[in-house]
């Protein structure tokens, strides 16, 4: 195979990670499905998600609330959406169209500002937003093109980032089928644990 001069300095535009991410009425009930018949695991819940971050939907600032549920297939981030209350949210939009499942493809940049620019210069349309305390965005959704036809999510890899992923994909390498859901209220508190330290 020959290679493209010059194509693998385009390819880390969107990283070299990816996230496929999956909205979910039952949280059980997934990631029971997950583990047990997909054998992938362990997942590591945080259940406050939203970590009072500033959230904008379509234009107006909501209150989601919200779980997620990670583990790794793989070089594959597996993540589980659980809305856990009724205000506006896109995973909430999912699931009143009918659907589940399969909602959103994450990709994870160094430069995050400038890949949401081209995606925007590229047709894709930004429809929520979380902001950190500091009032910096850190989180994109968008509606995306015909050709790529899924949400994609558009997230910072910052070495905090990298560290909590890391430590999430050390457990799932080397899990032996014992404690599948591993339960934390926040990140702190995941990271606290020292689970997946090395």
């Amino acid at each position: 195979m020959t290679s493209v001069p010059g194509l693998a300095n385009h390819l880390p535009m969107l990283g070299r990670r990816v996230q496929l991410s999956f909205i979910v009425a039952d949280l059980d009930a997934a990631l029971r499905y997950w583990t047990e018949a997909m054998k992938v695991g362990p997942f590591i819940v945080i259940e406050k998600s939203a970590d009072n971050r500033r959230i904008v939907h379509r234009g107006r600032d909501t209150a989601v609330e919200y779980s997620l549920a990670f583990s790794y297939l793989g070089d594959v981030q597996i993540e589980l959406v659980h809305q856990t209350n009724d205000a506006p949210s896109p995973f909430k939009e999912f699931l009143e169209s009918g659907r589940s499942g399969l909602q959103h493809i994450a990709f994870w940049p160094e430069d995050y500002e400038g890949t949401c620019r081209h995606l925007e210069q590229s047709g894709f349309k930004e429809v929520c937003a979380m902001y950190l305390r500091d009032g910096t965005r850190n989180v994109s959704y968008y509606e995306t093109p015909d050709a790529v036809g899924t949400v994609v999510e558009i997230v910072p890899m910052t070495p905090a980032r990298t560290a909590y992923f890391g430590r999430i994909k050390t457990l799932a390498n080397t899990w032996d089928g014992s404690r599948p859901v591993r339960r934390f209220v926040n990140r702190e508190a995941f990271l606290a644990s020292g689970e997946g330290a090395e």
